[in-house]
């Protein structure tokens, strides 16, 4: 743990990001789905609407952004037993397998975190899982670490033994960012070096869904219309998503892949402001303006402000606390394309994620840098020089947001029912020198594990079809990464390559069940033997960074969004 004092203005990286959306087992999926602009909503199954009346509930929470398999999990890669991985929430199950994919994405091997203390910040402002089971009067001995809200954080900083602060944080809708604030705060104070943000939200009982739909919360014809007159109230969805988050100079000088650059994240609430249930314009100009000022950023050289509008009749209160902050400052032109300043929600396509909408949005936000382009789907608008706000033309593709010798920066803005706030104010991640790395004349060898054969088979097919992308990093860093950025499970294999054409034929072949020769080096047939080594000396010269690479293929099997039992019980 660092003991210097850091000011608030430290920048911060996001080194890696993981999610498992509707639409998007992983963030590359995600971004498809982004930009087909396709609505991830439809019909509510019954499974997911136990204690749901609707005599009083009424029309509305009948549709939602939902996923395929969220009841789905490999409990036995997380050495998780068979009942207790039945007993345990939905959220605490994906929450493990994001953020094992987020430390990948991040090029860091689980197993050197253990004993550091290694922040864990997870958001969720919902319990549908222990909603469903008091529905249904079923009850455990595994109940209570199942479906108490702190185990969301907990059950992490457990699994990876994390020592520093583990905390589940509820601030309605703003969540997400306001645990990604406490991770910053703790970051920029020295109290630890990494952080891992979490935010989930998982559909799986009917009471919250009729109560907000009760109180008019829900729209009732099922449609989410950000920034529309037409808007009704918003849909409800679910995700869960990680990020590993550390300060810019330690993932800079450590290689770590900087996806994105946190240059303000603040939080604050309405007081009075605004009501019970209400937001307030003033209010979020005041939490914009301080996140801002944390980077020494002005508003002009924001593009593209991700917005909180959930589609309800408050989303122009978000407009017009966006023209509070902009009062006085009247800029000749904003740094988004055309010169203007642009404005989307990723509830358009997703749903209300609630306590994980912030972090949908933030995902969303880095996306938007790394492609250096928005996504053109409905509710798109943006916001010229004189901040007249105009409808920009729906549908798929993406307005191209060309490089101008400035970094790109973006606003994402979450705001939660109760009048709680959180700002993240993002820039583009900076240029880095090329990786380097010298092996020799000889093939290097390239490193891969699973749990079992079948596995690995998996993971080889996975690999070889993203280094057939346009992504495909180069074969030095590539092999770097997978020696030194995974944990080394118990079946491995070895592919000794010369470019990423032999990498590829090489993982085609584990793939298919063929075997590859491997490297006749003493020590890599120790490390295939089952021994841990250091890949270093192997190098002439390592390569200075790692890169982001595909995340594990999980074995996933259906538990149900509540035990079998249950189930039964509410039959």
């Amino acid at each position: 743990m660092s003991t210097g004092r850091f000011a608030e203005s430290e920048p911060l990286a996001i080194v890696g990001m993981s999610c498992r959306v509707p639409g998007g087992d992983d963030v590359d999926e995600f971004w498809e789905t982004l930009l087909s602009g396709r609505s991830m909503m439809g019909p509510v199954p019954e499974e997911r609407l136990v204690g749901y009346n609707a005599e009083v509930a009424g029309a509305g929470g009948l549709t939602a952004g939902l996923m395929p398999d969220a009841d789905a999990f490999d409990a036995e890669f997380f050495d998780v037993g068979g009942r207790m991985a039945a007993w345990m929430d939905p959220q605490q199950r994906l929450l493990l397998e994001t953020s094992w994919r987020a430390l990948e994405s991040a090029g860091i091997a689980p197993a050197s975190l253990r004993g550091r203390e290694v922040g864990v910040f997870v958001a969720s402002s919902t319990s549908d899982f222990r909603d469903h089971m008091i529905s249904t009067g079923a009850l455990d001995r595994y109940s209570a670490t199942g479906s108490v809200a702190a185990y969301l954080s907990n059950r992490i900083s457990h699994h990876y033994d994390l020592r520093g602060p583990s905390i589940t944080v509820d601030t309605a809708c703003s969540s997400g960012l306001s645990a990604l604030s406490l991770a910053a705060s703790g970051l920029r104070a020295g109290d630890f070096d990494m952080a891992i943000v979490g935010a989930s939200n998982v559909y799986g009982s009917g009471w919250l869904t009729a109560a907000l739909a009760h109180m008019g919360a829900l729209s009732p014809t099922g449609v989410c219309r950000p920034f529309s007159p037409d808007a009704d109230g918003y849909v409800r969805g679910e995700g869960v998503l990680c990020f590993v988050i550390k300060r810019l100079d330690d993932a800079l000088d450590s290689g770590d892949p900087v996806l994105a650059v946190i240059r303000g994240a603040a939080a604050n609430h309405d007081g009075r402001a605004g009501g019970l249930v209400k937001t307030d314009a003033h209010s979020q100009a005041r939490l914009m303006r301080r996140a801002l000022a944390q980077g020494g950023i002005e508003p002009s050289s924001l593009g593209y402000l991700e917005a909180h509008a959930p589609g309800t009749k408050l989303d122009e209160v978000e407009l017009n606390g966006l023209r509070e902050l902009l009062r006085g400052a009247e800029p000749a032109r904003f740094a988004g394309p055309d010169g203007r300043l642009w404005i989307g929600t990723v509830k358009a396509v997703l749903g209300h994620l609630e306590g994980a909408a912030g972090a949908a949005s933030l995902a969303k936000g880095v996306l938007v840098l790394l492609n250096g382009a928005i996504p053109a789907g409905v509710g798109i608008l943006s916001m010229d020089s004189g901040f007249d706000v105009h409808d920009e033309q729906a549908g798929a593709g993406v307005v191209s947001w060309p490089a101008s010798g400035s970094p790109r920066r973006l606003g994402v803005s979450s705001f939660g029912i109760g009048g709680s706030n959180a700002h993240v104010v993002l820039e583009e991640a900076p240029a880095v020198a090329a990786p380097g790395g010298t092996w020799g004349s000889r093939p290097i060898p390239v490193p891969i594990s699973a749990t079992d054969p079948e596995a690995l088979r998996r993971v080889a097919a996975r690999l070889a079809e993203f280094l057939d992308g346009p992504s495909a990093p180069e074969l030095a860093v590539t092999a770097w990464t997978l020696q030194t950025g995974r944990d080394h499970l118990a079946s491995r294999a070895v592919v000794p390559a010369r470019t990423l054409a032999e990498l590829r034929d090489g993982l085609r072949r584990i793939a298919a069940g063929d075997d590859v020769a491997p490297d006749d080096d003493v020590r890599v047939r120790r490390w295939l033997d089952g021994e841990h080594i250091d890949w270093s000396p192997l190098w002439n010269r390592p390569p200075g960074r790692r890169v982001r690479l595909p995340g594990y293929p999980f074995r996933r099997t259906s538990l149900g969004i509540a035990p079998r039992r249950a189930a039964r019980a509410a039959r």
